[in-house]
């Protein structure tokens, strides 16, 4: 049970006002002012080191970690390097937008406008957008696709923290100092790599300044309290901050700290997103056991650790324009923790922190982490359990991944790997499989509209939406003879979007390599400290880019759809369903037709599932004859993210019977309420896409009824449903356990419910936090029961 100190700190949160700060802003732009004639990585280790030794310190009552964020709770800062002209267009809007809204002070909002001024026509995203082509800029504005990267960093870092603990960041300082004098400089490129190294080595000591800092906080409160029990915690709090992470950890608390310094110090340079934790159970666990057996600690103590860290995970937020706010509800940072899954010997890595960190997690039940179990068919039924029964209580967490089908991924999509890193994966992002430690797995290259494509193909390259011919000839639909014709055009207007967004963002991701390197991230990811080389310039020991889709779904049902009713059963001519879709279905009882009778995906029916099978197919072998500006592989992923109601409303009426406007089915997800026929079958249709093919993962939603898997039945219904579809090779589900009831009800008494977790995506939010738009998706979510109705 939560102990009455950590309900305390989640009950500040969760009444905390989201808000923005313009501390790192003002500090950022002096740090810019003092060193903007350094090389690129200098100036970022500089200003980091400046930001830090400035930035306000504080500690909650009774908190566990020491460090923090910002200079408020629940606070996003501003990043003006990266942003600064939607900033300011927008900065009145933050606080009234009913998307992931952000109040501030008309004094904040003022000081952030004084110092955007400094940023004018310099700021990253002004830069990025020049460097597109106003081919790709116009495909983009028309929601046929989205370009990733241009205003934020690339982020995705998953620090190998195991040889962080060995030794410190001290370690990581000799070893780079040894580096520069063994360097004779011939060349330019010798001389870029000592200013990395350099840069390294300033950066390691700006987290070590903060670490010492804290500590020196730690001492001031300790002196002034007058509890004897919090006195001596402050004390050993303000110790715990001398050791790390300049030198290795000594103990679990030490562990944990070390680790929150390392992440909010990676967020701290820069605005990324998806900074996570692979395999933390075996990261931390030797501490933990050492600890619990010499009496050092209780797994209650244990347990009150790790959930300030919880909440502190939870504090980070982003500051984003009104198009992602609704695009990505619910302030949403993907920090994924993962446990679970084989070692590298292939036997269960399953151990005593695996259940510590899921009972933190099922007593804390915070949006962040996103825990993410690694399943396998040996591994610990306990934790399997475990897990289980959280979902069927109602969490929504943890999510669940597949070794069976990840390892396979891993070894196909990045160079060179070898088996023991491929089983040492960590989650990224949503649900992207990469080596722990190892890897700048970069999955935000840009996402591709499937559905629009069917529109295009419709309509022979030309947008109705906007009037523009957008997309490629491919002839006109009613010319065509087969429905193999009309699907060989929708896979041109497919590969027309991919090339478009591809190119686009090796232009953007090439500036990243230039103008935004960031040597801490860097240095906590295995090669870039032997090559001298950012993680923007390649420097990972592995590296690949993830390309995604949406809207598969309905594109599935459309292409089933016409080929049905159009050209196998000929009882709808392509003349009158263009008309019908252009007009948005004046004739109700055709729709009905098209949504009721049409083969629907999520039904375990070949007629529709083998053509997404094609879909993924062709796009996995299209990209891969593309290479990332680091000459690495593109690889393919499904998922929305909420950017499915966002992308539903540039695309008009289409041939599965959705109106013009409608949300899109979310992620890799059957049509919300189309999948009519039980759980076992939706699983085993998402399976048979084939998700060998989609390299970077597939993002896969399902929701039960909780009335109907209750007891020792449901639990069964549960584990089974997700066996069977890892039996099939699918990569990734999440189960949302909640009743339309319990979420209208949180929509009308949002005061009742504010704790109330739900899986958007590949996150977790607080569902009352989230637009309305995104509640009213969520529930209109097939709401599956054991029994196998819905």
């Amino acid at each position: 049970m939560i102990t009455p100190r950590v309900q305390k700190l989640k009950d500040k949160q969760r009444d905390a006002t989201p808000t923005f700060s313009a501390e790192r802003a003002r500090l950022a732009t002096e740090a810019y002012q003092l060193y903007g004639g350094e090389p690129n990585a200098l100036l970022k280790a500089n200003m980091l080191y400046y930001i830090i030794d400035n930035m306000t310190l504080y500690l909650d009552e009774g908190d566990l970690i020491a460090g923090n964020y910002t200079d408020k709770p629940r606070c996003a800062p501003i990043f003006p390097e990266f942003a600064s002209k939607w900033i300011e267009d927008e900065i009145d809007e933050f606080t009234t937008r009913t998307l992931d809204r952000m109040v501030a002070s008309d004094e904040t909002k003022q000081e952030v406008l004084d110092v955007l001024k400094y940023w004018e026509g310099k700021s990253f995203d002004q830069i990025t957008a020049n460097a597109c082509t106003d081919e790709a800029i116009e495909a983009m504005n028309t929601g046929i696709l989205s370009i990733g990267g241009m205003e934020t960093s690339t982020g995705h870092v998953l620090p190998n923290y195991p040889r962080l603990f060995d030794g410190g960041l001290s370690k990581v300082i000799a070893d780079c100092e040894k580096l520069i004098a063994d360097t004779t400089v011939v060349c330019p490129q010798d001389q870029e790599k000592i200013d990395m190294w350099r840069a390294m080595i300033i950066s390691c000591k700006a987290a070590i300044r903060y670490a010492h800092r804290t500590a020196g906080l730690m001492d001031e409160l300790a002196a002034e309290e007058t509890d004897a029990a919090r006195k001596a915690e402050l004390q050993e709090m303000a110790e715990n901050c001398r050791v790390v992470p300049e030198h290795a950890p000594e103990t679990f608390w030490q562990a944990v700290q070390f680790a929150w310094i390392i992440h909010i110090t990676i967020w701290i340079e820069s605005n990324g997103h998806s900074n996570s934790f692979a395999n933390f159970d075996r990261t931390i666990n030797e501490y933990y056991v050492k600890d619990l057996a010499s009496g050092k600690i209780t797994e209650r103590h244990a347990l009150d650790i790790l959930e300030c860290f919880f909440i502190k995970l939870t504090d980070i937020l982003k500051l984003r324009p009104a198009y992602f706010s609704e695009s990505w509800a619910g302030y949403p940072i993907w920090q994924n923790m993962t446990i679970g899954g084989v070692g590298e010997d292939g036997q269960d890595g399953c151990n005593e922190a695996t259940m510590l960190l899921l009972k933190a997690n099922e007593e804390v039940q915070t949006s962040q982490p996103t825990m993410s179990l690694r399943y396998h068919k040996h591994m610990s039924e306990e934790v399997f359990n475990q897990a289980i029964s959280m979902i069927q209580q109602g969490m929504a967490t943890p999510s669940f991944f597949n070794d069976h089908l990840c390892i396979p991924l891993i070894l196909t999509k990045c160079d060179g790997i070898n088996i023991a890193d491929a089983r040492n994966y960590g989650m990224l992002g949503c649900v992207q499989p990469v080596p722990g430690g190892k890897t700048d797995g970069r999955a935000q290259v840009g996402t591709v509209n499937l559905l629009k494509c069917v529109e295009f193909a419709m309509h022979d390259g030309f947008d109705p939406q906007t009037g523009k011919q957008t997309g490629p000839h491919t002839g006109k639909f009613a010319d065509f003879k087969t429905y193999e014709e009309f699907f060989d055009a929708y896979i041109k207007q497919v590969d027309f979007s991919f090339d478009l967004m591809l190119n686009a963002y090796n232009s953007v991701s090439s500036i990243h390599a230039v103008r935004q390197n960031m040597p801490f991230a860097s240095l906590t990811v295995d090669g870039c400290i032997e090559k001298g080389k950012s993680l923007q310039q390649g420097g990972a020991k592995y590296n690949y880019s993830g390309a995604l889709a949406d809207g598969f779904a309905n594109a599935m049902d459309s292409l089933a759809a016409v080929k049905l009713f159009v050209f196998d059963k000929k009882e709808i001519s392509a003349e009158d369903l263009l008309k019908q879709c252009d007009k948005d279905f004046p004739d109700e009882v055709l729709r009905q037709k098209l949504l009721n009778i049409g083969p629907k995906y999520g039904n375990d029916d070949e007629y529709v599932d083998m053509i997404g099978h094609a879909i993924v197919k062709h796009i996995n072998q299209f990209i891969e004859g593309y290479r990332d500006s680091r000459g690495a592989r593109f690889c393919f992923d499904i998922e929305s993210q909420s950017y499915n109601i966002k992308q539903g409303k540039c695309v008009g009426a289409t041939p599965e019977g959705r109106k013009s406007g409608a949300s899109l089915a979310d992620n890799v997800s059957p049509c919300m309420g189309r999948d009519i026929t039980g759980p076992t079958a939706t699983v085993l249709s998402v399976a048979k896409i084939d998700q060998f093919y989609t390299t970077d993962g597939t993002l896969f939603n399902l929701r039960f009824d909780p009335r109907s898997i209750g007891g020792e039945k449901g639990k069964n219904v549960l584990g089974g449903v997700v066996k069977t579809y890892f039996d099939n090779y699918g990569e990734h589900i999440q189960i949302n356990v909640v009743s339309n009831e319990t979420l209208k009800k949180a929509q009308e008494e949002p005061e009742n419910y504010k704790n109330l977790l739900v899986r958007v995506a590949g996150y977790l939010a607080y569902f009352t936090e989230l637009d309305k738009s995104v509640q009213d998706n969520i529930i209109s979510r097939t709401l599956h029961t054991a029994e196998g109705g819905c």
